[in-house]
């Protein structure tokens, strides 16, 4: 009997030959039946070697199967089953709250009846937001879920595929080579594709567009990918802002707005009709802020500790899990081309040796903003 090693191996040669046949057959007809025998090797090297192999490996093999499915023109599949049992599947994230020791309340829902299919645009708070909008809008809606990641090996990929997701690859990774530098750009495209897919086969999808947690203390809805303005114009679906936030409890809260017609939107516009979506998303979070004050009572700023930026920021990452670190926040965000940050702007004081002739460039400076500067100069010593 051969050993799982021995089988593997051969399983991957079967893969590389395959690969080969793909590369060399220019007849349309015989690629798709030759994708099709790619994608059953690629999951049989999955069965066996999924737990132990490395997680960049892991993800380009994720990638091939996306890329198979979007070449073969495969339709998304299950999607009038899940509309049938979203109920169920919501009452699973329901007994997640209780271990987790979060809660979720919706404030408002003022969407209108409509038979077009919807984009749902979401803030992104904190590591319980997917849950807490899934739990609002209470029917399905496929979530477009960046870096899987570990969670390929995770018994919570099942639930995720039973509720719906597109996964996209979006983080690049240390060193990445021109090829998987090639792969992911293809994935963000493939990704952007199978969202409008969903929306021509009247499913609806879930988009958090700021791409990251909003982690700034000064922001209330950071810049939106236009990713999701395109699919809603191009798969003529309503776009339905969704704000999500969350007290110091724990206790999401939910706010939905009114339906965006997007038949007179044009793709040229899609940067500005995004920045109107951010703007409304930000009076829906104004309004979870207001409702947050009136539970709590409000924070006067001498109130407030010299350390609140760091209580902030724990307050958001402490439920964090498979790797989304800050840093991954930083580089997973939307970041307008031409824009500087104040923390690129003012990185290089880190770099100075303070003396009697630049000791003025540190004057005016309050607690919290002495302490980040200390960061930024034991960072850079």
């Amino acid at each position: 009997m051969k050993s799982k090693m021995k089988y593997l191996e051969e399983i991957k040669k079967e893969y590389s030959e395959i690969k080969r046949q793909l590369n060399e057959s220019n007849n349309e007809l015989e690629q798709i039946e030759i994708r099709k025998k790619l994608k059953a090797t690629i999951n049989k090297i999955l069965k066996l070697e999924k737990k132990d192999m490395p997680l960049r490996q892991l993800n380009v093999y994720h990638r091939e199967l996306r890329k198979i499915d979007y070449e073969n023109n495969e339709p998304v599949k299950g999607i009038e089953i899940r509309k049938k049992t979203q109920k169920i599947l919501r009452q699973f994230l329901k007994l997640e709250q209780i271990p987790s020791k979060y809660s979720i309340e919706t404030l408002s829902d003022e969407r209108t009846k409509s038979d077009k299919p919807k984009v749902y645009v979401v803030t992104h708070v904190a590591r319980y937001d997917i849950e807490a909008s899934i739990e609002a809008i209470k029917e399905n809606a496929h979530i477009l879920w960046g870096d899987v990641g570990e969670l390929y090996r995770s018994p919570e990929i099942l639930l995720l595929k039973a509720l719906g997701i597109v996964p996209v690859d979006v983080e690049i990774p240390d060193e990445a080579s021109d090829e998987e530098l090639k792969s992911i750009k293809e994935d963000r495209h493939i990704s952007l594709e199978t969202v409008i897919k969903i929306l021509k086969q009247n499913g609806n999808v879930l988009i958090f567009s700021e791409g990251a947690w909003n982690t700034t203390d000064n922001i209330v809805v950071t810049k939106l990918f236009t990713g999701a303005v395109e699919a809603a114009i191009r798969g003529e679906a309503d776009i339905v802002p969704v704000a999500v936030d969350k007290d110091k409890n724990n206790r999401y809260y939910v706010k939905i707005g009114r339906n965006i017609d997007t038949s007179s939107m044009k793709l040229e516009d899609k940067k500005e009709e995004s920045e109107k979506i951010r703007s409304i998303l930000a009076g829906l979070k104004y309004d979870i802020w207001e409702h947050i004050e009136k539970v709590e009572g409000p924070t006067r700023r001498s109130e407030m500790p010299d350390n609140a930026k760091e209580e902030y920021l724990n307050g958001i990452m402490k439920d964090s899990d498979n790797g989304y670190t800050l840093e991954v926040i930083e580089k997973t965000r939307y970041r307008e081309k031409g824009i500087t940050t104040p923390e690129e702007a003012f990185n290089h004081l880190g770099q100075i040796k303070v003396n009697k002739e630049n000791a003025f460039l540190f004057e005016g400076l309050n607690p919290h903003e002495r302490r980040e500067q200390a960061k930024r100069l034991i960072k850079n010593r």
